[in-house]
């Protein structure tokens, strides 16, 4: 009875499936069609090895201007921020006593050279000896020297700018006594600054004076100071290994400060080589492989990677430069599988950048 009733069923089924069948087709026939690729093209990118390191702003130039003796000040002659050019009068401190000094130096000067005069006339006609004539020359000389001395006393009374720069706060005010090593303002010659960074001593060989360097701050992250490496210390630093290493940066706009950090990128290896984009890649083992895109179809091609950079990869064989390979849609495609190009491939996603608010789409 059992038996009866499952050869029924089977075929009742059989002849169902016969009946609802398309003609001319089996039920289990699939139409395969092109599979819609990204394509995207070998082109030549800069694949240079970049070494970041943190920096710090230097001046080119700078002093604290103080004074190199004990005097009140009983002129300023400048501003909070000015721009002075060397050699511009910035304090004068009292002298009235050097004045005074000077004044007699020179009167002492002059009486001498009179009396040498005089002198000169009565020893040609032999009315004073020879001897007394050397005598107040040397008393000239003597004057002379107590002018310079004069002079220089004054000189350090009058504190002017040693080089061209920018000047800093006022500390003082006139009427304050001052003594050597008080502060009366800072210089800074900062339209072309100094960075002071340290670089690793397996990376030695390949920085050296000239090397590009490119500095961001904090406060402005989208602009970048480029500038080139000056100088490398003589010496590494045994604790950190790295040697200490200085670059000058134009700072036309005096936008970088004494004293900023900022990020430093030197362009160690400056390489230009094929790229495609890193999702192309198709790795088997310990190989790697793209599709070409070769009359409408895939061709498995074995490539020869490099370096890499976010989203990209460095080819070095196997492709040649304006090729076309799938970038998106490598998925289950199988060499020599038909293809249909629905586009180009627009790049890699941006990193997330959470400084930066999202984006609503209305």
């Amino acid at each position: 009875m059992f038996l009866l009733v499952t050869g029924g069923v089977v075929a009742g089924g059989w002849a169902f499936l016969k009946r609802n069948a398309p003609t001319g087709t089996k039920p289990s026939a699939a139409v395969k069609g092109a599979a819609p690729v990204l394509s995207a093209k070998v082109a030549r990118e800069n694949y240079a090895l970049d070494l970041d390191a943190i920096g710090t702003v230097r001046s080119f130039e700078s002093i604290d201007i103080s004074s190199n003796v004990t005097e009140s000040v009983t002129q300023l002659s400048f501003n909070d921020g000015d721009f002075v050019k060397k050699g511009t009068l910035l304090a004068r401190l009292s002298d009235s006593e050097e004045q005074a000094m000077l004044a007699s130096a020179k009167a002492t000067l002059a009486e001498e050279e009179r009396e040498i005069e005089r002198l000169k006339n009565l020893v040609k006609d032999g009315a004073a000896p020879e001897a007394r004539l050397a005598e107040r020359k040397t008393l000239a000389d003597i004057a002379k020297q107590k002018i310079f001395e004069a002079e220089a006393k004054l000189a350090d009374r009058r504190i002017t700018a040693p080089f061209d720069g920018w000047l800093g706060l006022r500390r003082i005010s006139v009427g304050a006594l001052v003594t050597p090593g008080t502060v009366i303002a800072s210089l800074d010659k900062i339209d072309v600054v100094k960075i002071d960074f340290s670089v690793p001593e397996t990376y030695l060989g390949t920085v050296k004076p000239g090397t590009l360097i490119a500095a961001r701050t904090d406060s402005d992250r989208e602009r970048r100071y480029e500038g080139k490496v000056s100088h490398l210390d003589s010496r590494i630093d045994p604790v950190t290994r790295s040697i200490p290493t200085r670059a000058e940066v134009p700072n036309p706009d005096l936008a970088l400060k004494p004293g900023m950090l900022v990020m430093v990128r030197l362009v160690v290896e400056p390489k230009m080589s094929l790229s495609i984009p890193e999702r192309a890649l198709v790795p088997i083992g310990a190989k790697a492989y793209v599709f070409a895109i070769q009359d409408n179809k895939a061709k498995r091609t074995e490539v020869k990677t490099g370096r890499r950079k976010p989203g990209f990869v460095e080819i070095i064989s196997g492709l040649s430069e304006g090729q076309l390979i799938v970038a998106d849609g490598i998925v289950g495609l199988q060499d020599g599988a038909a293809l249909k190009v629905a586009g180009d491939y627009g790049g890699p996603v941006k990193a997330f950048n959470p400084e930066q608010p999202a984006t609503t789409t209305p």
